[in-house]
């Protein structure tokens, strides 16, 4: 019997040919629905060169190119970029790095990473330069790191919100910020992983 997962009234939901069912044994992780949007996610998917402060949305797909501008990020940086991008290929999206950026058209690179300023009491940030027309997708997010050699679980937070996961109270149903239970994307993050609930939340999606 085949079974997809969808998401329904904001909770991922296993569904069959026979009707709804309940959550497979492998996705028991989810205990919230933090891919945007949410119903407490009270902003639309931006458009924007500019930071910002709305921010994110989610990646159009589940093919996720990525480029690290070579002038502002430390070779240590690069590599933490390339260890995160190899984590969330542990989930049903496919990272690639692209050592030129495609700014235009329909084969935008989806992630662009660079060091430059944010706003005060940031280490990162995230946000949507191109939307999809009419949608809640993303061509294109840029990730902007106040440090040239940011943390891996900075580097894991803001590309989990480039792919659309959201912090806990904007989740439905709303978590602390700090809930350990959403790994690397707990704020301040103090992981370095996405942790069970992001990667069952990513499947979910994509």
């Amino acid at each position: 019997m085949r079974r997809t997962l969808r998401r329904f009234g904001g909770i991922a939901t296993a569904v069959t040919l026979m009707g709804l069912i309940s959550l497979p044994a492998a996705a028991a992780a989810l205990i919230t629905d933090n891919m945007y949007p949410t119903v407490n996610t009270g902003w639309s998917c931006p458009s924007s060169d500019a930071l910002v402060r709305s921010g994110f949305c989610r990646t159009d797909n589940s093919t996720v190119t990525y480029y690290y501008n070579t002038s502002g990020l430390s070779a240590t940086a690069k590599s933490r970029i390339n260890v995160v991008a190899g984590r969330y290929n542990s989930t049903d999206l496919n990272f690639s790095y692209q050592s030129k950026a495609v700014w235009t058209g329909s084969g935008e690179t989806d992630i662009v990473y660079f060091q430059g300023s944010i706003p005060t009491g940031y280490v990162g940030f995230a946000w949507c330069n191109d939307q999809v027309d009419g949608t809640d997708r993303c061509d294109q997010h840029y990730v902007r790191f106040k440090s040239s050699t940011p943390t891996t679980r900075t580097v894991c937070h803001e590309t989990g919100h480039a792919v659309g996961l959201t912090h806990g109270q904007s989740a439905h149903r709303r978590l602390s910020n700090s809930d350990s239970r959403l790994g690397c994307m707990t704020t301040p993050s103090a992981s370095e992983h996405l942790g069970a609930q992001n990667v069952e939340m990513i499947n979910a999606t994509y």
